[in-house]
C-alpha cells in the first residue's frame, strides 16, 4: 500500500535540486515535511528518495523557478563513521 505524503522534488534558483519530503503517513503541510538538498541533478535527488518510504506520488518541477528553501539538510550516510 502506498503511504500518501507529500513528496516535491524541485531546481531551484540556485540551479540544485530539493526535495520536501512528509516525515510521516498523510503528512502534507509544510511544518510536517523536511526538506533534502541541494542535490546537483534530479537523479540524485531521487536517489536519495530511494532511502526512504515510498510517498505514493510525488510532483516534479525542473523549471529552476523556485526559491532555495531553508533549512534543507543532506543526510549523512557515513555518520557511524
Amino acid at each position: 500500500m502506498s503511504l500518501q505524503r507529500r513528496c516535491d522534488i524541485f531546481k531551484a534558483t540556485d540551479n540544485q535540486w530539493y526535495m520536501i519530503l512528509g516525515n510521516f503517513e498523510y503528512a502534507n503541510d509544510t511544518e510536517d515535511c523536511s526538506v533534502y538538498g541541494p542535490f546537483g541533478s534530479q537523479e540524485a535527488t531521487f536517489k536519495e528518495l530511494d532511502n526512504h518510504s515510498n510517498p505514493g506520488g510525488m510532483s516534479v518541477d525542473d523549471s529552476g523557478l523556485e526559491p532555495v528553501p531553508k533549512g534543507a539538510k543532506r543526510p549523512n550516510r557515513n555518520w557511524w563513521r
